[in-house]
């Protein structure tokens, strides 16, 4: 009989391992940029870029991720998606933080350069989940948001 009362602990202690049932994706950032691509529309020109094409591209610190890629625009548009894989959470926390100093910084100079473009980066989809964190600038947020959401908890 006593063994019938740890069943109860040993389950919440399951679900409370597997997250309360939520499932996070097993990502690379490469196929992760790659299926972005092929499930958002961009009207511009999109040019992959490698882990550390990426980092200089947004302004990260190479040692924060052990891996990233990403598909960025002529420059003509704000449009790019951006996938990390940090090298731990906390290093996750200042990548998302660099990101938003980026949009911040690109919707700036996107103010006076291309305005159309500024609604794109004012709703860019940021979303970090454990080690992986998910960049899109596209002018369908919500698209976006789906799809970045199907990445992270098929």
């Amino acid at each position: 009989m006593n063994r019938w009362k740890r069943i109860p602990a040993l389950l919440a202690a399951l679900v409370l391992m597997t997250g309360c049932g939520r499932q996070t994706a097993d990502l690379t950032p490469q196929q992760a940029v790659e299926t972005l691509a092929e499930q958002l529309t961009f009207t511009d020109q999109m040019n992959g870029l490698d882990h550390a094409g990426t980092c200089r591209f947004y302004d990260i610190d190479p040692s924060l991720a052990e891996d990233s890629a990403a598909y960025v625009g002529s420059g003509a548009t704000a449009e790019s998606a951006a996938v990390f894989q940090a090298a731990d959470a906390a290093a996750a926390e200042q990548i998302a933080a660099a990101l938003e100093s980026f949009t911040e910084n690109w919707a700036d100079g996107y103010a006076d350069y291309k305005p159309e473009e500024v609604p794109k980066l004012t709703s860019a989809v940021l979303e970090r989940e454990g080690v992986f964190v998910v960049f899109c600038v596209t002018a369908d947020h919500a698209g976006a948001k789906t799809a970045v959401q199907a990445l992270l908890h098929p």
